[in-house]
C-alpha cells in the first residue's frame, strides 16, 4: 500500500479552519430525509463525473434536482464554477445533520484530507470533519485506496412548523443574508436563526449555509413508504420505485403535480395501476371538470404492492364573484336620474 502525505501548514489551517460549519438537525425521527447540496465545479466536467463523485445512484435524480430534461446524458458538459444541486439522504445524529452513508471517496495518489475537502468537494465540508467521520487520528497521513465517508452538511428539521427541503448553499464573497433570502424565497430572520448568524459579517465566504426551500403541498398518505415526499420549487423527482414522476412549480399554486413516469420500475415487474377509484378513466395527473368543479386524480403514496391515489376536488373557481352590486346600483341610479332630467326638460318645452 502506498501513502499520500497531506501537505498541511498546521498554523495556517488552525486559523482558517478551526470552526467547522455544521447544520443543526434536532429531528428525533431516525429515518433519513431528502436534502440538497450546492456543488461548485472546480474544473470543466460532466454530469457523469459528478454522479460518480457523490455516489448518486440514478442519473435522473441529478437531472430532477437541476430541472434538466430527462434525455440529458452523463456526458452533458458542465463548465467550471457552475453550481449543480446534488440530492443526498440526510440523517440526524447528536443534533447535527450529515449525509447518510454516501458519498464514499477513494483516496488517490497525491491526495490529502485538505485537498479532498477544499478542492475535490469544493469546500462543502472541512477536512477535520472527514477525519472525525473516519476516525483518522493523523490527518497528515492517509492510505491510498482507503474508502472515506464524506459527511456533507444537511438537515431534516421543520422550519416555522413547515416541512422543507434543506439546501447547502455555498456563500459567495460579499453576499448578504438579504440577497440569499431573496434568491431562494425565504427571509433574513429565518436564515439567521437556523444558522446561528446575527449579522452579514458572520457569513463566511466559501462555506455552506443552510437554506430552507419551500416544498409543494401534496396528498401523500402518512403510511406511504415515501412520506413525507418533499419536492422543492423548480425540481422533480421519481418515486414509487420509479413509476411516478412528481414536479413542484410555484406557478401551480404550490401544489405537487405527479404523473406516470413511463420508466421501468426498479422493484416491480410492471408498475401497478394508477387509476383513481370513483373516477372512471382518470389516472394520476389527469383532471376533469364539471361546471366550476374540477376533479384531479392525485398521487397518494405507495407500499409493497400498490400505488395509492386520491381524488381531489377543487371548486375554487365557483367562488368567483360577479362585479360589485354597489357599483351596479350606482350606475343604475345615475341612469334613472338622467332619464328624469330628460322627461322634465320635455314637459316644460
Amino acid at each position: 500500500m502506498g501513502f499520500a502525505l497531506l501537505p498541511v501548514l498546521v498554523s495556517v489551517l488552525t486559523i482558517q479552519y478551526a470552526a467547522a460549519q455544521s447544520f443543526n438537525c434536532s429531528s428525533s425521527d431516525p429515518s433519513t430525509c431528502h436534502a440538497l447540496v450546492g456543488y461548485i465545479t472546480v474544473n470543466n466536467t460532466n454530469l457523469g463525473a459528478i454522479q460518480s463523485l457523490f455516489s448518486v445512484k440514478n442519473l435522473r435524480s441529478l437531472l430532477g434536482a437541476n430541472n434538466l430534461p430527462l434525455n440529458t446524458t452523463r456526458s452533458y458538459a458542465i463548465p467550471a464554477q457552475q453550481v449543480i444541486k446534488v440530492p443526498i439522504n440526510c440523517l440526524c445524529n447528536n443534533n447535527t445533520g450529515t449525509s447518510s452513508g454516501v458519498p464514499i471517496y477513494t483516496v488517490q495518489p497525491g491526495d490529502g484530507l485538505y485537498h479532498i475537502a477544499a478542492e475535490v468537494f469544493s469546500r462543502l465540508l472541512l477536512y477535520p470533519q472527514i477525519a472525525a467521520a473516519n476516525n483518522i487520528r493523523d490527518a497528515n497521513l492517509i492510505t491510498i485506496g482507503d474508502k472515506l465517508k464524506i459527511p456533507l452538511p444537511c438537515s431534516c428539521d421543520e422550519v416555522d412548523g413547515q416541512k422543507v427541503v434543506h439546501y447547502a448553499h455555498m456563500v459567495k464573497s460579499g453576499s448578504s443574508l438579504g440577497e440569499i433570502a431573496q434568491e431562494f424565497g425565504t427571509n433574513e430572520e429565518t436564515l439567521a436563526r437556523i444558522n446561528g448568524i446575527k449579522a452579514d459579517s458572520d457569513l463566511k465566504a466559501d462555506q455552506p449555509i443552510d437554506v430552507p426551500l419551500k416544498a409543494c403541498n401534496s396528498s401523500i398518505s402518512g403510511d406511504s413508504f415515501d412520506f413525507p415526499l418533499l419536492v422543492a420549487n423548480g425540481t422533480y423527482l421519481f418515486t414509487a420505485n420509479g413509476c411516478v414522476k412528481c414536479m413542484c412549480d410555484a406557478a401551480n399554486n404550490w401544489t405537487l403535480h405527479c404523473e406516470p413516469s413511463q420508466n421501468k420500475p426498479s422493484k416491480w415487474d410492471t408498475c401497478p395501476s394508477m387509476k383513481c377509484q370513483g373516477a372512471e378513466g382518470l389516472s394520476i395527473g389527469n383532471s376533469t371538470a364539471a361546471g366550476c368543479n374540477r376533479s384531479t386524480c392525485s398521487y397518494a403514496g405507495f407500499n409493497n404492492s400498490t400505488i395509492m391515489t386520491t381524488l381531489v376536488q377543487d371548486s375554487s373557481s365557483c367562488s368567483t364573484s360577479p362585479p360589485s352590486n354597489d357599483v351596479s346600483r350606482i350606475n343604475s341610479n345615475w341612469d334613472c336620474l338622467f332619464i328624469l332630467v330628460l322627461l322634465g326638460f320635455h314637459l316644460f318645452q
